[in-house]
């Protein structure tokens, strides 16, 4: 199949990319990315601390390391482009004509999303034969929007998860259902850190998805019910809240522990190379 992989620019949509390439050898690959998903800028002191932690650090910090020491881990999107020789394109829209044009140049069967930062709607939506999937990362209905795991850590939830659905039309997070995958919150663990730990399992059904729909299967899915919630990004009286009942929204050693997992890089090399001071005054 021809597929066509939409995601950010970012660490959790790198992880989501490097698992879904090593494991689509069999089919033709092409990377669109997008910048950020949302507001360009924020003034939620947590919210910019993240964007420092999954994009800032990534791009000028992490990935340049890894280009130039050649990882036995994880690859930047560079490196993910040239190994599986897979187009890479930044895209700032997916409604101009232009661009629905080249990208349906191209004869995609499928395209997958992962935290890509653009709606599809009009034209783009019925240029893949077999449709479009969406990973998103929380459980719908109830999570729909940015963020859902901070929500559902404010809301106590024992379980956390993603959902992996059609994108249907013009509207947000309510295709239908193909599946729900679910791990359990782990005390003591920050919340960046249950964000990422979602991916890797959640990439894995969708390699099962994938193998069905190239296999011929056909996909059950289940329409959403018209209940559910929409979040916008928190505000700082939410990280406040969480706050003081001892949630952590991140932690810079577990930080540097992820990325030694997953990109094989030193922990201690993170932790030098992080700007810690410019994360506290943020």
């Amino acid at each position: 199949m021809n597929i066509a992989i939409f995601c950010n620019l970012d660490l959790e949509s790198n992880i989501a990319l490097n698992i879904l390439a090593s494991n689509l050898t069999d089919h033709q690959l092409r990377f669109y990315v997008s910048k950020q998903v949302g507001a360009p800028s924020s003034s939620v002191r947590p919210l910019q601390q993240l964007a420092y932690l999954e994009k800032e650090f990534i791009l000028t910090k992490l990935f340049p390391q890894l280009e130039s020491i050649g990882s036995s881990g994880f690859l930047s999107f560079a490196q993910l482009s040239k190994k599986y020789n897979a187009p890479l394109q930044e895209l700032a829209s997916v409604t101009d004509e232009k661009i629905v044009n080249f990208i349906s140049s191209h004869q995609p069967d499928l395209f997958l999303s992962i935290r890509f930062g653009k709606i599809f709607k009009g034209k783009i939506l019925s240029v893949p034969k077999l449709g479009i999937i969406n990973l998103h990362s929380a459980i719908l209905p109830n999570y729909k929007g940015v963020l859902g795991t901070f929500r559902a850590f404010q809301n106590g939830d024992q379980e956390i998860g993603t959902t992996i659905h059609f994108i249907d039309d013009n509207t947000i997070d309510t295709g239908r259902v193909i599946k729900i995958n679910k791990i359990p919150t782990t005390t003591g663990r920050s919340i960046l850190w249950h964000i990422i730990n979602l991916y890797p399992p959640s990439c894995e059904a969708l390699i099962e998805v994938v193998t069905k729909l190239n296999s011929g299967v056909p996909i059950s899915s289940i329409s959403q019910k018209q209940e559910g919630n929409y979040y916008s990004f928190p505000s700082q009286s939410d990280f406040d809240e969480l706050e003081t009942r001892g949630v952590r929204f991140f932690d810079t050693r577990e930080y540097a522990e992820i990325l030694n997992h997953f990109y094989k890089i030193d922990s201690d090399w993170v932790l030098k190379n992080l700007d810690l001071d410019r994360i506290a005054s943020l």
